[in-house]
């Protein structure tokens, strides 16, 4: 693997071996310390470390020489915090003043194998608030310095800071010799930190899965496509040149957007828009539909200006045929606008009510609605369904919206391909709905990815195949990738999740949530930047839907007017010398589409 732990500014010499992680891999250098960048202000100099272990889960003990040794013998996979090392920041933190910490272990035991802990930047005190993205980091079975980036989101008043790591969710025995930690100026660029360069599991450019996956999409995912073309006054255009250029892939590849944006008048909308229309067949909304945006008390003019900004984009995206998914009708993990209540009888009153209120608004302009997000989330989030009374909420959910419209119902969740709790309470979830009549026809697998765990795309096909066996249509929702700092490997593994749904059957779509820096809940992951310059993965956008997923072809009409092709279906831009150009949607029904192309004036 072409992969390594990049050093400091300081040169340190240092060897390197190849290690395996589950589906990932990762290179690194056996070296006594990693340099910090010059600077800094340190933090912690590694002397202070605490451990804390659960009498259920193992035990934790002090190393000869300094550090902590922890013994995982019961793992709670859905807690990693049942095991942990703490050790204390002190100082306020301002936003984007990035921390590099390094930690100094191994994995030990008997037969030593692989380990993994999750380090987080928190508060030390309840609720434990992280204050800086998480990220796993694995542990090797020889002393490795492990270089982590943590940015904090915002201000952080001096208090109880700490820096933990987690690792209560493996069975398996680690050595921490030291954690430090070093502050660095906000502004500071941190591509020069040293870090740990990750790979996954079929990246390779002969691997057999790619080859199999795109042999399956030509096969597959390309049709027998026709088309009958009269002139304006209804007789066959017989023996006449056509040009035929896939305009709109039936397919759903695609983005979250913003109304906002759709809407704008400034030069950054226009450019917006201008990605949308070119490369995009479907949408979702990020925020727009959502129950937050849906309040009672919206009556100072937002109501308004929200209705009328959806009522633009709809009619917008429908002129140009970009279906749009509805998202969402309620979410189980508590969302925003009811931190806080505790009243759980109007949490109950105001989501049918915002319900009601959407699905009359939206009417038939959604393809699909996600009717449930987050049934299951992530540890620790707090759960409506836990509340008494709202315990059967999201089913008086799907029995309202089964009332008022016959569209597809799906279950939004993420974390998915990952196995564990949001793997396999997804799949019981969707089993429970079933069973008790409440039909669910999709599954949305969010697939928001970090570097830290980026399953094989023979595993993501896998996961693919066992809820098939729950549901016809699933789709990648949210799809964005967080890298430190290593943007062609957002750009392989983007390419490769890409190319893996498009080849699987039971894949309707593939969205991205977000593509543009300026609109995005993780800057960092966007596929264009700020000024709108083209980033590695949003290079593969262009390269595989824009160019490789394209048909294009110029035929000429037989006797009765009709055009043969084999090509991906959709919406195509029909041209014929002496008339307008048309759209005209073709399918993989296997009948001819009649068109009456009109004389274009002189």
């Amino acid at each position: 693997m072409a992969a390594q732990l990049f050093p400091s500014p300081s040169t340190v010499s240092h060897l390197v071996c190849t290690l395996t992680l589950a589906t990932s891999f990762f290179v690194s250098p056996m070296i006594q310390a990693i340099e910090h960048p010059t600077g800094g202000t340190t933090l912690q100099d590694g002397s202070t470390l605490e451990a804390w272990v659960g009498k259920e889960v193992g035990t934790a003990e002090p190393l000869e020489g300094g550090g902590k040794r922890l013994v995982v013998s019961q793992p709670v996979p859905a807690k990693s915090y049942s095991a942990l090392l703490t050790t204390p920041c002190g100082a306020s933190l301002q936003k984007e003043e990035p921390l590099l910490v390094v930690v100094k272990a191994r994995s030990a035991g008997a037969t030593p194998e692989m380990g993994a802990m999750v380090v987080k930047l928190q508060m030390k005190a309840a609720p434990y608030q992280a204050l800086a993205d998480t990220t796993e980091i694995p542990v090797p079975p020889t002393w490795t310095d492990l270089p982590v980036t943590l940015v904090p989101r915002g201000d952080i008043p001096p208090g109880d800071i700490v820096v933990q790591l987690l690792c209560g969710h493996k069975k398996q025995t680690l050595e921490v010799q030291s954690v430090r930690v070093v502050k660095y100026p906000t502004g500071t660029v941190t591509a020069g930190f040293p870090r740990i360069k990750r790979t996954y599991i079929g990246r390779e450019a002969d691997a057999p899965w790619r080859k199999a996956a795109l042999e399956r999409i030509e096969k597959h995912r390309k049709a027998e496509l026709s088309l009958a073309l009269t002139n304006s006054e209804g007789a066959a255009l017989s023996n006449t040149e056509v040009h035929l250029k896939l305009r709109r892939h039936a397919f759903g590849f695609g983005s979250a957007v913003t109304a906002k944006h759709l809407c704008g008048t400034s030069a950054d909308d226009a450019r917006y828009r201008e990605i949308v229309d070119r490369l995009f067949s479907i949408v979702v909304f990020e925020n727009d539909l959502k129950d937050g945006n849906w309040e009672p008390f919206f009556d100072d003019g937002r109501k308004e200006k929200r209705n009328a900004d959806l009522e633009q984009s709809f009619a917008w995206l429908g002129e140009r045929h970009i279906r749009v998914r509805g998202h969402y009708l309620m979410q189980v993990a508590t969302p925003f606008n009811f931190d806080g209540v505790k009243d759980n009888q109007a949490i109950h009153d105001r989501v049918l009510a915002s319900v009601r209120e959407r699905l009359t608004f939206v009417k038939d302009r959604v393809c699909e609605w996600d009717v449930i997000n987050h049934p299951i989330a992530w540890s620790g989030a707090d759960m409506l369904n836990k509340r008494p009374g709202l315990e059967k909420l999201d089913e008086e959910i799907f029995q309202l919206a089964r009332t008022q419209t016959q569209l597809p119902f799906f279950v939004n969740e993420d974390q998915v391909f990952r196995p564990g709790p949001q793997h396999d309470d997804t799949f019981t979830y969707i089993q429970r709905l079933q069973a008790e009549g409440l039909a669910v026809q999709g599954l949305g697998n969010q697939a928001h990815f970090d570097e830290s765990y980026l399953p094989s795309p023979t595993h993501l096909l896998e996961v693919t195949d066992h809820f098939q066996k729950l549901v016809k249509q699933q789709s990648i929702t949210e799809y964005d990738i967080v890298t430190t700092n290593d943007d062609e490997l957002a750009a392989d593994y983007t390419r490769d999740v890409l190319i893996a749904t498009f080849s699987h059957p039971a894949y309707t779509s593939f969205l991205l949530w977000g593509f543009w820096e300026g609109s995005h809940w993780k800057p960092e992951a966007a596929s264009w930047n700020l000024d709108w310059t083209l980033k590695k993965r949003g290079e593969v956008l262009e390269e595989w839907i824009g160019k490789r997923w394209q048909t294009k072809v110029t035929l000429k009409t037989d006797a009765e007017g009709r055009l043969h092709w084999r090509g991906f279906p959709g919406w195509y831009e029909v041209t014929v010398k002496g008339s307008k150009t048309k759209d005209v949607e073709a399918s993989a029904e296997g009948t001819s589409v009649k068109v009456r192309m009109e004389a274009s004036p002189r």
